[in-house]
């Protein structure tokens, strides 16, 4: 089955990953500058002084093989990738510039005599916009 997201190091080499997530939670962080923060007067008024927005993605696949998460691992291993994906804030397909965090993957079963049939219990990490 394809997947709804696609990667690359580059625009141009784009592709699909091989399995859908089972969860992308899309969140659009804000970036304040340094100056930002809380005054000290009575009201301790805040001031954010936004700067930037930023997307992330938190993404998770359930009962991977070890086949598909090593694909999943290797094509989200660069520094940087490029990600095509739906966008809720805009509305449609975008491809934005991000950075993978720490991966994790825990066992669930392996079958040492077929690693092909060897299913962990999950794969999840974010990517950040760069």
């Amino acid at each position: 089955m394809a997947s709804s997201l696609e990667v690359g190091t580059k625009l141009s080499d784009l592709r699909e990953v091989p399995v859908e997530p089972d969860t992308i939670n899309w969140g659009l962080n804000d970036i304040s500058s340094s100056d930002a923060g809380r005054t000290q007067d009575a009201n301790c008024t805040m001031y954010k002084h936004r700067i930037a927005q930023k997307r992330k993605l938190s993404l998770s696949w359930l009962n991977p093989t070890l086949e598909q998460t090593s694909t999943i691992l290797k094509m989200f291993n660069p520094e940087y990738i490029f990600v095509r994906f739906v966008d809720p804030y805009e509305g449609h397909s975008v491809t934005r510039e991000f950075y993978t965090g720490d991966k994790a993957s825990p066992f669930k079963s392996i079958t040492l005599n077929d690693p092909a049939r060897t299913v962990l219990t999950s794969l999840s990490f974010d990517i950040v916009e760069r």
